[in-house]
């Protein structure tokens, strides 16, 4: 079970990666639409990578409880990038239509980015 629980989260921990690189391509430049508002594919991939990274947090949690990993630091500096992932994401996403905060949007998705080359780095090296 433990060995299933490992291997889900890093299929889920990838893919976050991968979709909140996506989300910051298409979130740099804000919305390019006369509406202003988040729709269509960047809507779809925003949903997607708080999903996913969502439950790359949760299984994380569980491999941590479930295996050797309680008494060692890495899993709780994955949890402090996790919180600071999630809200980097609300922030880029609440400025995703304002063209004046775009430098507030690109330094949350910059934080987002870091966060996350943060977190795998320590899970590789660990």
């Amino acid at each position: 079970m433990y060995i299933a629980i490992k291997h889900s989260h890093l299929l889920t921990a990838t893919l976050s990666i991968f979709l909140t690189g996506v989300w910051t391509v298409l979130a740099w430049n804000g919305s390019r639409s006369t509406s202003g508002a988040l729709g269509g594919h960047a809507k779809m991939i925003y949903i997607a990578h708080r999903i996913v990274s969502g439950l790359a947090g949760l299984t994380g949690l569980v491999v941590t409880v479930v295996g050797p990993w309680q008494a060692m630091l890495f899993p709780y500096i994955g949890l402090a990038a996790f919180a600071v992932h999630g809200i980097a994401a609300n922030i880029s996403k609440k400025t995703f239509d304002v063209a004046h905060e775009a430098r507030k949007r690109r330094v949350a998705l910059l934080i987002q980015i870091s966060a996350l080359a943060l977190s795998a780095y320590v899970m590789v090296t660990k």
